[in-house]
């Protein structure tokens, strides 16, 4: 292989130059990730979205009880840029025979081409299934329309099954023809083109020839046809009349041959619906004169929104995977398992802040209607009888979500929080964003946060209340608090830089807060490095940045997410260094790379010192690489940092002079 910039010329013997030494490059740690409960959407799938907008096309709007598309609008409201999100849904999961059906199902009437008649060239009626791609009730709005176009119309004679093409003319291997000759009938008939081949006549006269699925006319005689090209164009709507979308794919074949097929195409690209059951290999049009087909939901599979079914469970683990054949039926194979909730997005190597905002999800099912009669109002006179109130209904939503109580069922709430905690501390990779439960008074809260010690884990308090946009009543809903810090951080290190402290910030769209926090409870919850969203005049603002560690080194979030990058850097951009030789030009290439990151978190700020000498170090000799460890294929480097914490606290002292001059120092 010839290696990369070296340029060949007359044979000879070319030198070629090392291997450049490494150049290693900050991270971003601003890219967020959130799981929760969502109308649609891919279950346990994390899809990365760069803005709202994104989020909306795949997950739905505000319709659902949870609480995670106000979470990932209050990211992006605080100028969050990128963030994973995933869905969560009762266990088990797709392809279980439980999730499918959940899932609506469409059925189209088309025609099966495996049993043509011979006349017509018409196959039987044959209906084929859509299924919804995830699983709920919107999968029951979608609209699916089929359009059939015939294109490249040409004229040719057709030898048997030989259909002599024009020049320039080359249509895929399974395309669907639709041709016109005596006894075809007015619209003519379908043929599947088989394969193409070049015959050759005579000498110096060659033709390129379509093999057809059968002979157009009677006999062994040329037939002169008229045909064209034949592709269908399928238009999923989804006709949700907050959130409408649309998807289209045009120029797709009926035969499974066709680079496009039809099947093939919808299960790799399309966002809402997905192939279901088996499928012939080869469809037609409903009729010759390629007339549109309108999908309609099979009766019994509108969809089911399964939010009774979500619990504890449904936000971390794993769950064994079903493998189920396309056509349905028992699997052979034996079951997996698979990461499912937070623990699935966990592993995205992106995401450097993880918020699950459903995660004190209690579900509870509540009467469908109540019926009040109003009282009568007294009155010291007798007067007539008025006519009988009417007795007055009132309509409450079937299904409601509820939070965990904080009075009754801390422990519980404790018990996910510290899962979540947990699986930070292991990772060692993101931080792990956790709400004070709402409701708590402050005792209460220094006993939850007795529960928790980590540096790769931050709290928030109080939980704020924001307004969605098509709110008809405009009512506050309260929205988890780590949602609106994730947005923060998230946009203090792309402006600023990951060293400067994700505090000091307004929340945006935040109108109102579940409490109030005053001046002497946010001191004791300081003292509890519990971030707090103060409230003042002109919004709420983010009053700290520090984690739930007891470690003072760490007990700044900037400081954490500093020593975090540095170790994703070496790890991650130091793997190509494996293997290579262990000489002194090695440790030498690897210490002057190390020294250049450094210093340009220094002169960005990030590291405290009134030199480089003080504020890093990097040593990497033969004392720390004695020829033991050579036989061992070590390579060591010895790295300090003082990182920059954050300015906290401003003392003043006032003094006044004899003279009554007075002083601020």
């Amino acid at each position: 292989m010839t290696p990369a910039g070296l340029r060949l010329g007359a044979p000879g013997v070319y030198r070629v130059g090392r291997r450049p030494p490494p150049a290693f490059q900050p991270l971003r740690l601003d890219i967020a990730g959130f799981a929760g409960v969502a109308p649609r959407g891919p279950v346990d799938t994390p899809v990365a979205v760069d803005r709202w907008s994104d989020y909306v096309l795949r997950f739905g709007g505000f319709e659902g009880p949870g609480l995670l598309p106000y979470a990932v609008r209050a990211f992006f409201a605080q100028g969050g840029a990128r963030a994973h999100v995933l869905r969560v849904a009762p266990l088990p999961r797709a392809p279980h025979a439980a999730a499918l059906a959940a899932c609506a199902l469409h059925r189209i009437r088309l025609a099966r081409a495996d049993v043509p008649a011979a006349a017509s060239g018409s196959g039987r009626p044959y209906d084929v299934h859509l299924r919804a791609r995830d699983e709920g009730s919107w999968g029951g709005r979608l609209s699916v329309r089929w359009d059939f176009t015939g294109a490249g119309h040409f004229t040719a004679t057709a030898h048997g099954r030989e259909l002599t093409l024009p020049e320039g003319l080359t249509p895929p291997d399974g395309s669907l023809l639709r041709l016109q000759a005596p006894g075809l009938g007015p619209a003519g008939g379908f043929f599947s083109l088989l394969e193409q081949a070049v015959r050759q006549d005579t000498p110096g006269l060659r033709r390129r020839i379509a093999v057809l699925d059968r002979q157009p006319g009677p006999g062994t005689r040329s037939v002169d046809v008229d045909a064209e090209l034949v592709t269908a164009t399928v238009t999923i709507t989804d006709t949700d009349p907050a959130y409408p979308r649309q998807e289209r794919f045009a120029g797709l074949g009926l035969n499974r041959a066709h680079p496009r097929f039809a099947a093939d195409v919808l299960a790799a690209e399309s966002l809402f619906t997905t192939p279901d059951g088996e499928w012939p290999e080869a469809l037609l049009p409903p009729d010759a004169f390629l007339a549109s087909v309108e999908s309609a939901v099979v009766r019994g599979r509108g969809g089911e929104d399964r939010y009774a079914g979500i619990d504890a469970d449904s936000f971390h683990g794993t769950t064994p995977v079903e493998l189920l054949p396309i056509g349905g039926g028992e699997s052979t194979e034996d079951p997996g398992r698979e990461e499912v909730g937070m623990d699935r997005l966990a592993l995205v190597p992106e995401v450097a802040l993880l918020s699950v905002p459903d995660l004190l999800w209690f579900h509870s099912e509540a009467p469908e209607t109540t019926t009040e009669t109003p009282s009568r109002p007294g009155s010291p006179v007798f007067v007539p009888c008025p006519p009988r109130p009417e007795p007055m209904t009132v309509t409450v939503p079937r299904q409601q979500a509820l939070l965990l109580d904080s009075g009754t069922q801390l422990p519980e709430i404790v018990r996910r929080q510290q899962r979540l905690a947990a699986l930070a501390e292991r990772q060692r990779r993101f931080v792990a964003l956790l709400d004070v439960p709402p409701g708590l008074p402050v005792r209460a809260v220094a006993r939850w946060r007795a529960g928790f010690d980590s540096s790769y884990t931050a709290a928030y308090h109080p939980w704020l209340g924001v307004v969605a946009p098509d709110a008809p009543q405009r009512r506050a809903v309260s929205v988890p608090p780590s949602a609106f810090a994730a947005g923060i951080i998230a946009e203090r290190e792309r402006r600023l830089g990951l060293h400067w402290g994700p505090a000091n910030a307004l929340a945006a769209e935040a109108v109102t807060s579940a409490e109030r926090i005053g001046e002497a409870d946010h001191d004791e919850l300081h003292l509890l490095d519990i971030d707090v969203f103060r409230g003042e005049r002109d919004g709420f603002r983010l009053a700290s940045a520090r984690t739930l560690s007891h470690d003072p080194d760490y007990r700044q979030l900037g400081v954490r997410r500093l020593m975090t990058m540095l170790r994703l850097v070496l790890d991650r951009q130091a793997q190509p260094l494996a293997f290579e030789p262990h000489s002194a030009r090695l440790r030498s290439e690897l210490s002057g790379s190390i020294v250049e990151l450094l210093r340009g978190l220094y002169r960005a700020g990030a590291l405290a010192g009134e030199s480089e000498d003080e504020a890093f170090f990097v040593t990497c000799d033969e004392r720390l690489n004695p020829g033991r460890s050579l036989g061992l294929g070590r390579l060591v480097a010895e790295v300090g940092v003082a990182p920059a914490r954050p300015l906290e606290y401003l003392v003043l002292r006032i003094a006044q002079d004899a003279d009554g001059a007075v002083t601020v120092v």
